[in-house]
């Protein structure tokens, strides 16, 4: 009886804490996803191209980026939410939490003193839904910034 019990504890523990990388590993070669992984290095060559020295500094502030990205797949979706709810968000605090007609989006941060250490964008829209983590050391003044430069 104990062992059935510390079996179906560890099953269910398992099922619901999920760590952002096994979230994207989960998903990232799966038809249907778009999976995009920008390293330091790359982040750094694009901070190079940029004549804007504001953007230029703000990027290399960034250490990595990777964006998850599914459409079109309503069973893959539907999967991507059940692994969003999952998804062990230790650490991180609220930014921003909208859930307008159907659209929900959450804006979730982790930092360290008065720097943002990560940022998780998750979004579910319609038959699209994405994942967006950011690490680096971003002072939260350059968050706008950082918004100005994905539109």
């Amino acid at each position: 009886m104990i062992l059935t019990i510390a079996l179906t504890i560890s099953m269910v523990s398992s099922v619901m804490a999920q760590t952002i990388d096994e979230f994207f590993n989960e998903f990232k070669d799966k038809p249907n996803v778009e999976y995009l992984d920008i390293p330091k290095a790359m982040m750094g060559l694009a901070a190079g191209s940029l004549k804007e020295n504001n953007r230029s500094d703000l990027i290399k502030k960034i250490d990595s980026i990777r964006i998850l990205s599914i459409e079109n797949d309503n069973q893959l979706k539907t999967q991507f939410e059940q692994g969003v709810k999952a998804l062990s968000k230790e650490g991180y605090e609220q930014m921003v939490n909208s859930n307008d007609e159907g659209e929900k989006a959450q804006i979730l941060v982790k930092t360290k003193g008065n720097t943002v250490t990560e940022m998780l964008v998750i979004s579910i829209d319609g038959d699209e839904c994405a994942l967006v983590h950011i690490c680096g050391k971003i002072r939260p003044e350059d968050i706008q910034k950082l918004q100005d430069i994905a539109h």
